[in-house]
């Protein structure tokens, strides 16, 4: 789980949608699974529709701040940035540009255990 700020993009993020992530000296290719919410660039919170539930977007557009479920093509060494601030932050690039710019929120459980045991 990640929160992204998206830069610059030329079509949109959605599910599917395949860049490379560099973390650290990892460079690794990830692939959006889902989009879970949006959050208000000014305050920091979440963005709630009309009934107080969440917003969950279908797509993420330039100049919004996402929150994602990725899928990364090989396994890496990272941390959340509440645990370690310098191992959760990565940026986005696709063709030569960057296009985000992110923290990691939360680790996958079911990696992580198997990693671990």
């Amino acid at each position: 789980l990640a929160k992204l700020h998206i830069l610059e993009l030329r079509n949109i993020i959605a599910p599917g949608f395949n860049c490379i992530m560099h973390i650290n000296s990892a460079v690794v290719e990830v692939c959006f699974q889902e989009l879970i919410g949006l959050i208000d660039r000014k305050t920091g919170k979440k963005k709630l529709d009309k009934a107080g539930k969440p917003v969950r977007p279908r797509c993420g557009k330039e100049n919004e701040v996402v929150v994602a479920k990725l899928q990364l093509a090989s396994p890496i060494c990272i941390e959340s940035f509440e645990d370690f601030q310098q191992l959760g932050r990565f940026i986005m690039r696709d063709e030569g540009k960057t296009i985000a710019v992110g923290i990691v929120l939360k680790i996958s459980d079911t990696i992580s255990s198997s990693v671990n045991n």
